[in-house]
């Protein structure tokens, strides 16, 4: 068969979309879903919002997030909206428009992800704010990976403007230039160390620097001794610059550090990138390295025996003295070299700086993660293990505390019959390969299609609950995935066409 672009763009935009997102359309009405919407301009300078749905599949039986529409914030044939911009009612009334346009009831819409912008998710006239007036009992969620990265951001202002200067000069200095870099080989080869390049501190990728940190400390003795005689032979001043802050025992000293800490952003970040199901385990993981990032300088029994919600990571008088602060086993063992011991006065800076680097990642992360929020504490209860157990129910005797948080799954009739369920899972012999199950919305939809029928409701509600987005990881990969479409070549797609296209890809990959 031999298409050009117009028989082509037809049968995406005209046979294939339509039907793909009709048969989602009958999906999103037979079940409860939650939305996650971002905003972005793509390479024509064309600002488009990206809706993704989150719901159990139960042709996959699974909790899966699909693509749902590519909105055109500013549309040349509806004048009104190029005067009112990207305001939070014009992307609030074209995302639910584009639920309505093809009947599906919004009513099923129990959660809301986004990026923390104030137009997403301010208190007051916000896309958040007008989906609690209509949907009252939704539930709203700012993206957990988005928060991470500008905690981790806003941390590293903590730290002197040199360190990511010189990362972003080393690979400026070989970026452009293919003889330098066949040159750095040979003094790679040298000292026996992989051969790899230098990589890029990105503004926009989350917690990339870590990548960097640890690429550049990979390298250091070749790039030491190949800027030791670059900068004495060509006398370039970049050079210079790069061989100076190599020689600094400082700056190796502040790598150290973020090759500590920089993991324990970026390895929480990794995991709720994920699509599957992990909103049972974030409060506990999220209390993990805030407890965590709190030792390296507060004291301990202020830490452990004050409850998380009410801890204050700015108040001084709970640190612990310098000399006991903990900045990782490298940094401890290169404070004890006689080129650190001899300059006191910069290990007190230095010091100071890390430790104000870990408390200004405290303070963001308690500012934009709400540890006293009880429903994401309760939703550990439907992880797999934690329900079939019997030492469970001492504790958590009835499941009302958390289907009252969520009464957009549940209706009042339901909610006895899901607690009669609930008491009665750990009494009833499970067969063999669901107690094995680990994986939460798997493990409820075989409870959920077992023959007996016997814990339905509960399962229903488990998956539903499980639709709750955690991140907005999703509308950024179909944005990468749209950059990939829409090149500088093929610039004039429009949004229709492109919003097909990835309908299409998702349909292939389904």
């Amino acid at each position: 068969m031999k298409l050009k672009r117009t028989k082509a763009t037809n049968i995406i935009t005209n046979v294939i979309a339509p039907v793909e997102k009709e048969m989602l359309s009958i999906k999103l009405n037979s079940s409860k879903f939650s939305i996650m919407i971002d905003e972005s301009t793509d390479v024509a300078c064309i600002s488009t919002m990206c809706v993704v749905v989150r719901f159990f599949d139960t042709e996959s039986k699974m909790i899966v997030s699909r693509f749902w529409d590519l909105v055109q914030v500013f549309d040349v044939k509806e004048p009104e909206t190029v005067d009112k911009g990207a305001t939070s009612e014009n992307l609030f009334n074209k995302c639910i428009q584009s639920f309505e346009n093809l009947k599906v009831d919004v009513k099923n819409i129990v959660g809301f992800g986004s990026d923390g912008c104030s137009t997403m998710m301010g208190s007051n006239n916000s896309v958040s704010s007008r989906l609690k007036t209509t949907f009252p009992g939704i539930f709203i969620m700012k993206c957990i990976c988005h928060s991470l990265h500008l905690c981790c951001s806003e941390a590293c202002k903590s730290l002197p403007r040199r360190i990511e200067d010189f990362a972003r000069n080393v690979f400026n200095f070989f970026s452009h230039s293919s003889k330098r870099q066949s040159q750095f080989i040979e003094y790679q080869n040298f000292f026996n160390i992989s051969v790899h390049k230098l990589l890029h501190p990105s503004q926009t990728r989350w917690l990339s620097l870590f990548a960097v940190v640890q690429r550049i400390l990979e390298q250091w003795m070749a790039l030491h001794s190949y800027f030791n005689k670059k900068w004495f032979s060509e006398k370039l001043v970049a050079a210079e610059n790069i061989y100076t802050q190599l020689n600094d025992p400082f700056t190796k000293m502040y790598f150290f550090f973020l090759e500590w800490v920089l993991p324990k952003f970026s390895t929480l970040n990794q995991f709720f990138q994920t699509e599957q199901v992990v909103l049972n385990n974030l409060n506990e993981k999220m209390e993990l390295v805030y407890k965590e990032l709190l030792l390296s300088y507060m004291k301990r029994d202020y830490v452990l025996q004050t409850p998380i919600a009410t801890l204050n990571p700015a108040d001084q008088s709970k640190f612990i003295s310098p000399s006991e602060v903990y900045l990782g086993v490298k940094v401890l063992t290169h404070t004890k070299t006689p080129e650190i011991v001899q300059r006191p006065d910069l290990l007190k800076e230095f010091i100071f700086r890390c430790v104000d680097f870990l408390k200004v990642s405290c303070v963001q992360i308690n500012k934009r993660y709400d540890f006293s929020n009880p429903l994401l504490r309760l939703l550990n209860v439907l992880t797999p293990k934690v329900a079939i157990s019997s030492t469970t129910r001492i504790e958590y005797p009835s499941i009302l505390c958390l289907t009252q948080l969520l009464p957009r799954m549940v209706n009042q009739d339901e909610i006895q019959l899901i607690d009669d369920e609930w008491r009665t899972l750990p009494l009833v012999a499970l067969p063999e390969n669901i107690k094995q199950e680990n994986q939460p919305d798997k493990f409820w939809s075989l409870i959920l299609y077992l023959e007996s029928g016997q814990f339905k409701e509960l399962a229903t509600f488990a998956l539903n609950a499980f639709c709750l987005p955690h991140s907005n990881a999703s509308c950024k990969r179909i944005f990468s995935k749209i950059n990939c479409i829409k090149t500088k070549s093929r610039n004039r797609l429009i949004v229709k066409t492109v919003s097909s296209t990835v309908i299409a890809s998702e349909c292939i990959k389904k």
